[in-house]
């Protein structure tokens, strides 16, 4: 790794470790080190792009978003590459969710999120705990902007119910698991790796001078795109036996880069 532009990393379950809510500040010093070698790092994540940018907030403007696993990139606040989900699909989506005793829905924007929660509870929960802009409206099905990214969410874990809409909607949509709780639904092909490529390509940079840190299967494409994929020790095991390079914090992995990337 001695030509390294571009820095990735995953959020949940990577540069946020054991439930934790908010960054280790150390990131931001790192992140501004990577910055003086000319190497730009990017947030690569499920989350939205206003979440994003509160949670670097010392240095969001010296960094690049992947938000919504692949559905839009942002870049000094501009917006780079967005994805579309067809209206009809989207609409069918919604109203499954809807119609899912067991399920919430939650529809991305470009910098908001709309609801229509069944349950009060669901809304405290998007803005206290996921910490998102959360616009509540009273027609999912016709929301003020493109579909994007939809996601159920399953207060009691997503993992029974997944088969289940992998079932319905997988010929006509991405289906991915985006945590114990979350189901993310994106346009047809569109993965963490679809983003990605295209802001590499905005940027002018390679993909074999990326490095990528990532613990979850919503990573894998994005692993294998990246010139240099790192995998968590705490990674689901598909990930961690497909990508055998391995660190226990991201923190670590970069201090140990930059030293690599002193030495010529």
């Amino acid at each position: 790794m001695k030509y390294i532009q571009l820095v990735a990393s995953d959020i949940d379950g990577t540069l946020l470790l054991n439930g934790a809510k908010a960054l280790d500040p150390e990131i931001f010093k790192l992140i501004r080190e990577l910055n003086k070698k000319g190497i730009l790092f990017m947030a690569a994540s499920g989350r939205e792009y206003t979440n994003l940018r509160n949670l670097f907030a010392p240095v969001a403007d010296d960094i690049a978003f992947l938000c919504l696993n692949g559905c839009l990139t942002f870049y000094q606040n501009e917006c780079i590459s967005k994805e579309i989900m067809d209206t009809i699909i989207a609409r069918k989506l919604i109203t499954t969710i809807q119609n899912d005793p067991n399920a919430e829905v939650l529809v991305s924007g470009e910098k908001t999120c709309y609801i229509t929660p069944k349950n009060q509870s669901y809304y405290g929960h998007l803005i206290t705990t996921v910490k998102n802009h959360v616009t509540v409206i009273d027609d999912l099905l016709n929301i003020p902007e493109s579909y994007t990214k939809i996601s159920a969410y399953f207060k009691n874990g997503v993992y029974e119910h997944y088969q289940d809409y992998v079932d319905m909607f997988n010929e006509k949509i991405t289906v991915q698991i985006g945590g114990k709780c979350w189901l993310d639904c994106a346009p047809k092909g569109v993965n963490k790796s679809t983003g990605f490529l295209k802001l590499l390509a905005h940027l002018n940079i390679s993909a074999e001078n990326s490095v990528m840190f990532g613990d979850n299967d919503n990573d894998r494409q994005i692993l294998q795109a990246c010139g240099h994929p790192i995998s968590m020790e705490t990674a689901v095991p598909s990930i961690y036996k497909l990508f055998p390079t391995h660190a226990n914090t991201v923190n670590e992995a970069i201090k140990d880069l930059l030293d690599i990337k002193n030495c010529k």
